[in-house]
């Protein structure tokens, strides 16, 4: 199933999450500003390095540079740096 909504304000934390825990083939998230997401004490590029080892294509379409914590939690997960695609958009 394919579709494309948009989410806003607090929903994001629950409808994202869940919809993006249950992808089996795409996941594509367009943000104007990367947080540093934890879920359940994890953090959310845990989960998506989950779906990349599962084989879901993961794109990131963000629109300014994430923060150090972000950072972090990315260096954590090697498989992100050529699993999932990151695109800057000013």
């Amino acid at each position: 199933m394919s579709f494309i909504k948009y989410i806003a304000d607090e929903s994001h934390y629950k409808e994202v999450l869940s919809l993006v825990s249950k992808a089996k083939q795409t996941v594509w998230i367009g943000t104007a500003d990367i947080k540093d997401l934890y879920v359940d004490n994890k953090p959310f590029l845990a989960l998506i390095a989950s779906l990349l080892k599962k084989g879901v294509e993961v794109r990131l379409i963000h629109a300014k540079e994430q923060g150090t914590a972000w950072r972090e939690d990315h260096e954590k997960h090697p498989i992100l740096y050529d699993g999932m695609e990151r695109v800057l958009c000013p």
